[in-house]
């Protein structure tokens, strides 16, 4: 993984301070890459203070490497925060083998004693034989549509297969709207819509690019081009140089958004309610595939050095608790699991309820799946194909994903 310079990451860290303010002694650090959500963050320290008399202290980073890079930083000096957030998959188990993260199997204990948790939802978050995390989110990837347009396009139900998607799309346009939206924004997305026509087509071979049993430059993954290429041919995504992808799509651009279910809550936020989108499972496209979804597990972790301070172990505890719970799902529109607590909004209880109907299986996100020092690379030539979508370009990603998939398998 690449880190930044140590003049960068000061200036980085003295930035975020200077706008945010140096949390006391007796505060609880809490540490984040995810600034869409830092007034969601802010609402729910307010609701710690007043129930629980805990005084969080949320510090935002602007991005995604930035964030690394002052974790790893961390990491090495000895110095991390209280709290912070990180991701589930290779990259956790990493962090967990470092022995600077505290294990919470006990916090978990009471969590499930109590009624609210599954002992299920600990699975994630499971390394070394302990529990090392409470949920930020558990968010399925679905495909968000806006309801106005599907109207306007004449679109009446939601597609339950491949083709009918496809026939949605093309009514979309038809239409005058754009079918899909989707951009590069902030330099981590390019692998959405990767992973999904991978899962959609072939899940054992999603399975396999994750372990290097399967390679970028295999017919399973040229298939995923292929199809994804004709897709951009076909005139039915959105601008992908957009550096306002959540807002485009609030503002009316596109008719569907294949995204986690924590962006209901951006959508909300940015003047689409819940009640103007519908959600649905993208259907697969290989016939006769089990129905499956993404699944994305936000983990917090919290310092082993801070665990033993009485204000953070009461932090943790009101985050999964049901008044944290529903302070967080109200401001932020997420779920954490806790199942005494209201419904975040009913997109997530509808999805919940087509994938109990269907018996459908959930798959790791590719982000937290794949080997977190191939992330960066791998994600910014994905990026590349869709700022110029054609086979040529795919066939030039695919070898240089595989020459980095083999370089990294070959060390291990």
């Amino acid at each position: 993984m690449k880190r930044l310079k140590g003049t960068l990451l000061a200036s980085c860290v003295a930035a975020v301070l200077a706008a945010t303010g140096v949390a006391q002694a007796e505060d609880v650090t809490f540490v984040h890459d995810k600034g869409f959500w830092s007034e969601a963050f802010q609402d729910v320290a307010k609701a710690a203070e007043a129930e629980a008399g805990v005084k969080i202290v949320e510090t935002p980073y602007a991005t995604t490497e930035q964030y690394k890079a002052f974790i790893q930083a961390s990491l090495a000096g000895g110095d991390l925060p209280d709290m912070f957030t990180w991701w589930t998959g290779v990259s956790f188990t990493e962090l967990v083998s470092t022995g600077k993260i505290a294990p919470l199997d006990s916090i978990w204990e009471e969590m499930i004693a109590s009624g609210e948790f599954d002992a299920s939802a600990a699975d994630l978050f499971r390394a070394d034989g302990h529990i090392y995390a409470v949920p930020l989110l558990l968010a399925r990837w679905v495909m968000i549509y806006n309801k106005e347009k599907f109207a306007e396009a004449g679109i009446t139900e939601e597609p339950k297969t491949w083709d009918e998607l496809m026939a949605a799309a093309e009514k979309l346009k038809a239409a005058g709207i754009t079918p899909f939206n989707a951009t590069v924004h902030e330099g981590w997305r390019g692998f959405i819509w990767f992973q999904e026509l991978l899962l959609r087509t072939d899940p054992a071979a999603y399975n396999g690019i994750h372990d290097g049993s399967v390679a970028y430059d295999s017919d399973a993954v040229r298939k995923v081009f292929e199809i994804w290429s004709d897709l951009y041919a076909k005139g039915y995504f959105t601008d992908p140089r957009s550096n306002q992808e959540i807002e485009d799509f609030a503002g009316g651009n596109a008719g569907m958004y294949l995204k986690g279910e924590w962006v209901v809550g951006s959508l909300a936020s940015n003047g689409l309610e819940t009640d103007q989108i519908g959600a649905f499972i993208v259907p697969n496209i290989t016939e006769g595939l089990p129905s499956a979804v993404v699944l994305e597990g936000g983990p917090v972790v919290v310092s082993a050095d801070s665990i033993d301070r009485p204000e953070v172990q009461e932090a943790v505890k009101f985050w999964a608790s049901v008044a944290g719970a529903n302070a967080w799902s109200s401001a932020s529109g997420n779920y954490v699991g806790n199942t005494k607590a209201a419904a975040p909004n009913e997109i997530i209880a509808k999805i919940s309820g087509d994938m109990s109907a269907a018996g459908t299986a959930a798959y790791l996100r590719w982000w937290e799946a794949v080997p977190p020092d191939l992330q960066g690379e791998l994600v910014a030539e994905l990026n590349r194909f869709m700022l110029d979508p054609t086979m040529t370009t795919a066939e030039d990603v695919m070898s240089r994903m595989q020459a980095l998939n083999a370089d990294y398998w070959a060390n291990q």
